[in-house]
């Protein structure tokens, strides 16, 4: 039984893709930090889907937590896909922050996905097709230095797929815009869905077949 593992399945992006992947029979590993929602949206899932959905809890702050969970994942479990998925930017100007939080920030912001990544790869290249998705969050009005991050980190990505080209595995890097709070809940989930979905069906057109 193959697992899409999905990053921060606690935020409305991550939610909107872990329920298009049970809409498309997919088995279902969440990752987050708030409990209390993943067990709501595994139990969500499991009604309407009837698929298998696990869930831990992951500090990403915390680089011994993020390890153990990927053993965790690696030893019990067979992955073929990881959405792993980011959100950038910080509320306050840079020199706001002292060094230790503002390294925090960006570690968990930045540096936390390529160690996603490396953990769940041996995995992932177990597989015939296996497929990761990076999803870069950040606000219609990111600063010159955030979108410079992740620029470099998409273009991270493309080196990867080049390196990687005589394996199966293909990543996709793509930027997405943070959802505004304001307006109807059930309007923005279906708007979510659908560039989800959208984005979930790149990886068909680029082979990924068992994601139909």
């Amino acid at each position: 039984m193959n697992f899409s593992v999905v990053r921060k399945a606690d935020t409305a992006w991550g939610s909107a893709f872990a329920k298009e992947l049970a809409q498309r029979k997919r088995h279902l590993i969440l990752l987050g930090s708030n409990i209390a929602g993943l067990i709501a949206m595994a139990e969500e899932i499991r009604e309407r889907h009837c698929v298998s959905v696990l869930y831990f809890m992951a500090d990403e702050n915390d680089t011994t937590d993020i390890i153990k969970v990927c053993e965790k994942i690696n030893n019990d479990f067979e992955v073929d896909l990881l959405v792993n998925y980011a959100e950038t930017g910080l509320e306050l100007d840079l020199d706001a922050y002292d060094i230790q939080s503002l390294d925090q920030r960006l570690k968990s912001q930045y540096a936390t996905g390529t160690l996603y990544l490396h953990q769940l790869l041996p995995n992932l290249l177990f597989h015939g097709s296996p497929r990761v998705i990076d999803i870069w969050c950040s606000a219609d009005d990111a600063a010159k230095w955030e979108k410079a991050l992740v620029t470099y980190h998409m273009r991270f990505a493309e080196y990867l797929n080049a390196g990687l080209r005589e394996t199966a595995l293909r990543l996709i890097s793509v930027p997405v815009r943070k959802p505004q709070p304001a307006g109807n809940a059930e309007r923005v989930e279906a708007v979510l869905a659908q560039k989800a979905g959208a984005i979930l069906d790149m990886l068909v057109q680029q082979g990924g077949c068992v994601y139909t």
